[in-house]
This record gives structure tokens, sequence and C-alpha cells, in this order.
């Protein structure tokens, strides 16, 4: 069987399971409900029973009392369940038995126990990472500049007269962008008949005007703006990249941040070929980050160079597949099955 490790709703995830299906392979999707989990004493109704130790070297890992053993050939961690490392430190001051104490102590015995379920799901064969979800951008930037890729001018500040000096020093023309992970913004729906929240994500900003900037911020990550020729996304698997042309720059939306077009005016895409030295960067880095797949931005300017941007460890590859006829999907099903642990 191949466990897949996802979001309900990812499109990615369920189009690899239908060349499983067309493949009559067995698969199990988990998802990660404990966020929305009511019954925090049972997953997803089954029972789990886990055995190791004395003269068992490799865990047995039982599920609804089946008599064998769970035989799991291959594991996708596509967009995994979040580990325990990520949850919130302990509050103080909880008062006597309050209702998110046992929240948080039931969420957090919930995901030990997944923690060690993937550890040893890590030694089957397997594809992306439980343990890696998101990467210190900040730190990727500077291990990209060791591996002899180019990036653009960066600060990290929370100093206004840093910023202006900074701002000066890219000809009056830089963008700000998440310094951490994507934080998602909200807009309440004034005429829904509940109180009810559209979310989105950040998006890159252009700052052209410093005198519009505030004067206390907390530490942010500022670049020069990039005069783009085009910009390119390429998918890094199994050792392999496979890259798309973006023409982003040809709509007015989409200059600054791709992810700001509309839906009735689709970005070109075309397959495209980096340099080989290029290619031997992005592979060496990701080899040091022990990662076997990721979504590597980057830009090429108008000056001819190419500009590392960032890597997604469960970034999308969707468009890039599609557009590009890259059969991302049906790759990445017939890894799970011709790689398949015995």
């Amino acid at each position: 069987m191949h466990l897949l490790f996802s979001e309900e709703v990812d499109f990615s995830t369920n189009r690899v399971i239908d060349w499983l299906y067309y493949n009559d392979e067995k698969y199990e999707k988990h998802i990660d409900h404990n966020k929305a989990q009511k019954d925090h004493f049972n997953f997803e109704d089954k029972t789990i029973a886990v055995s190791f130790g004395g003269n068992i070297t490799d865990p047995i890992f039982k599920v609804n009392d089946i008599k064998d053993p769970v035989d799991i050939n291959s594991t996708w961690f596509r967009r995994p369940t979040i580990n325990s490392k990520t949850l919130s430190p302990e509050k103080q001051n909880f008062g006597v038995y309050p209702k998110e104490y046992l929240e948080y102590s039931n969420q957090k015995r919930m995901r030990t126990f997944w923690d060690f379920l993937c550890y040893n799901l890590q030694k089957t064969k397997k594809l992306g990472s439980y343990e890696i979800v998101d990467l210190n951008k900040p730190i990727i930037l500077k291990k990209a500049q060791e591996h002899n890729l180019t990036i653009p001018k960066t600060l990290i500040t929370n100093s206004i007269d840093e910023l202006r000096n900074f701002f000066n020093l890219c000809n009056q023309k830089i963008i700000t962008k998440s310094l951490g992970s994507v934080i998602p913004e909200y807009k309440h729906q004034v005429n829904h008949p509940k109180d009810h929240y559209l979310s989105f994500y950040q998006l890159t900003k252009l700052i052209d005007n410093i005198d519009t900037a505030p004067k206390k911020f907390a530490p942010s990550l500022f670049q020069e703006c990039i005069d783009k020729e085009y910009e390119i996304r390429s998918i890094y698997l199994n050792g392999e990249l496979y890259s798309a042309c973006i023409f982003s720059q040809l709509n007015e939306q989409t200059k600054v941040d791709m992810r700001n077009r509309p839906a009735n005016h689709p970005t070109r895409y075309i397959p495209y070929q980096l340099n080989q030295a290029i290619e031997s960067s992005i592979t060496s880095l990701m080899q040091e980050l022990t990662l076997d797949y990721g979504a590597i931005d980057i830009i090429k300017g108008i000056d001819g160079q190419y500009y590392f941007l960032e890597i997604n460890p469960v970034g999308q590859y969707g468009d890039v597949s599609l557009q590009c006829n890259y059969y991302l999907n049906k790759k990445i099903a017939e890894y799970l099955i011709n790689n398949s642990n015995d």
C-alpha cells in the first residue's frame, strides 16, 4: 500500500492517485484533521497499535485489530501533518482546568504519536519530507550564495534609517515579502448573514516611496526590485529539474508577484532549460538540504543575470507540469510504484 500525506483539497495529490488507481495500486490518503478533530481519543474512527522493543527491532503497526501488520510500500509526504515541533508553546495562567489546556495536551499527544509513525515511515521508500515542510528563507538565501547562485541585494531590519539607506542603494525601488511562512490575511464579508471572512495570502509588495513606510515595524525582509525579462519555476524531483519560463512581466498585475493574476487572464508558460552550471548549483543545494522535492523560483533579469529567490519544499507543481507537458503526476506515481520497498 502507498501512503500519501496531503491536504483535503490538493489537485496534484488527486492526479497522482488517479495514476495509482490506473495501475491497480492500493493507497491511503491521510489528511490532517487535528484542527477540527472532535474526538481526541480516536483517529478517523481507527484504532491503532504499535509494538516494538524486546526482540522486535522494527515496529509493527496494526490498524482496527487487523491481524496482519500494515504493509507500507512507499510514502509520499506531499503536504504532511504538521509535526509536534510546530505546536504553540504551552500557555501560562491557564486557570484551574481550562478547555484550552486539555485540547492542547491531547493535540500534543496525538502529534507525538504521528512524529513517531512518520519517523519510521521515513525509512520506507519515500518522496518528500515529514520534518521539512518549511524552510528558513534567509538561511536558504545564504546557502544559495554558498552554492554559487546569485541572489538579489537583501536586507533584514526593523530600522527605518537602515531601510532608507537600502532604498537609496537600490535606486529607490525595492520589494518586501514575508520573512517566514506566508501569513494569511482575512477580509470581512459585510453582506454575509453571519460573520464570515475570506482568506488570502500576502503578496510581494513594491516599495517605491519610502516616505509612506511606518517608522516602527517588526524585523522584515527587503530586496532590490529586479527588472525581469521573465521568471522561472523549476521543480526538483529526485535529482531531475523540470523548468518553466513564465512571462509574468507581460501583465501589470503579475509583474511584482505572479500569484496576483486574474482568473480570466492566464499567464503564459513554456518549457525551459536552465544552463548546466545553475542546475548543478541547485542540485548540490538540494542535496545539502536532504530534499528530494522542491519548487524553486528564479528571475532572469533584463541585465542577463539569473537571481535565485527561494525554495518551497511543498510547493505546487501542477501548472508547470500541465502547461509544459512534463506529466509529473505520472512520474511521481511511477516512482512510488517502481521504487517500493518489499
